[in-house]
């Protein structure tokens, strides 16, 4: 019998798994999203500061790569109502056919729902990632 099943909960050991038991656990995950019985939302310490970004001088240069990200909204982000998510996998940031969220303004390239935007959005640095 293995030492582990004797952990608690509260013990660092128990949350320790392997990559092989991490990747079943993402997959299992994934199909229960896949099929309608279940949801993930994203956890974000709002104690962290917005990214001071001038979006105006870099969005020709990024072409908004930022609103290709992929992430789950936070409950108060879902409960709010103003950002769109995903009903096919809930509750992540909703995306159009060409892979943009669907908050973005195609032809300026704004965000429409700039004042109101996700917290990873808010939080994301484009100068911290080379592809953009």
């Amino acid at each position: 019998m293995s030492d582990d099943l004797n952990y608690t909960e509260d013990s660092p050991e128990y949350l320790q798994i392997s990559d092989q038991e991490r990747q079943r656990i993402v997959s299992i995950l994934t199909r229960m999203l896949e099929m309608g019985i279940g949801s993930i939302y994203g956890q974000e310490d709002e104690g962290l500061p917005d990214a001071v970004i001038d979006c105006r001088t870099r969005i020709q240069e990024c072409r908004a790569s930022c609103c290709t990200l992929t992430f789950a909204l936070t409950r108060d982000e879902v409960e709010k109502g103003i950002i769109k998510f995903n009903s096919e996998k809930p509750f992540f940031i909703s995306r159009n056919s060409a892979g943009y969220c669907t908050h973005l303004d195609h032809d300026s390239l704004k965000c429409t729902v700039w004042n109101d935007r996700p917290l990873r959005c808010r939080r994301y640095d484009c100068r911290d990632h080379r592809q953009a």
